[in-house]
């Protein structure tokens, strides 16, 4: 059993935007995921990360914010995000097999999210591969978009992943839908980018909203 130790366990939530060119938009791959971090001009915009020890009711991060026109591009965005789950391991050299490993948790993050940060961090060689793959490969990674299956009504003849909405409507109490992520692309064709910035904050403050109605469905005395 893993032995969650207050000082050691953390808990990572975050959300990244990416944009793709118009000419790809429309793309026809048969996957309903239109971005590729190998292709030309898919670019890592930013995103907004919390970051708990919740077992220590203390806030590391508090929808801390990284984006291109604030940090100068996209290499140094993608830093900062490799530098923040290079955090997380820092203080945990010397912790034992059965303590945990950090966690990171949001909707979507193992399709996209994770794989595509992971790319681009091989891509720009923020660190050798090696420990690109340490850093971020070896989190306990919860997608709550499959962890939430069992909490919304659904008539799938098959198990299938939550969109954000459905688990937000399901979940959180008034609350008004939102249109999807490439409703961002939009966004930044008209370089509003103040309308990015809060879309992705209000969606990872839903998330960990989310988290914390699912954990607290089974065990009512636990947070993140």
């Amino acid at each position: 059993m893993v032995q969650f130790t207050p000082a050691l366990t953390d808990f990572l939530v975050f959300d990244l935007e990416a944009f793709v060119p118009p000419l790809d938009r429309k793309r026809k791959t048969g996957a309903s995921l239109a971005v590729n971090p190998y292709r030309e001009g898919h670019t890592l915009l930013g995103g907004v990360v919390y970051g708990s020890r919740p077992l220590m009711n203390e806030v590391v991060l508090d929808y801390s914010h990284h984006w291109i026109w604030r940090e100068g591009g996209e290499k140094q965005v993608v830093s900062s995000f490799y530098n923040i789950f290079a955090d997380m391991w820092s203080g945990l050299k010397t912790k034992k097999m059965i303590q945990a490993d950090p966690v990171v948790c949001g909707i979507g993050i193992s399709t996209f999210d994770m794989p595509f940060l992971l790319t681009k961090c091989l891509q720009y060689e923020v660190a050798p591969p090696e420990e690109i793959y340490e850093t971020l490969g070896k989190c306990r990674v919860v997608d709550l978009s499959v962890a939430g299956i069992g909490f919304v009504p659904t008539h799938n003849p098959i198990l299938h992943p939550c969109t954000h909405n459905q688990l937000a409507n399901a979940l959180l109490p008034k609350r008004e839908s939102k249109p999807t992520g490439k409703k961002v692309w939009d966004m930044v064709d008209a370089k509003d980018y103040a309308a990015v910035e809060r879309r992705c904050e209000g969606e990872v403050r839903e998330m960990v909203e989310i988290a914390a109605k699912m954990l607290n469905s089974q065990c009512p005395h636990n947070t993140v």
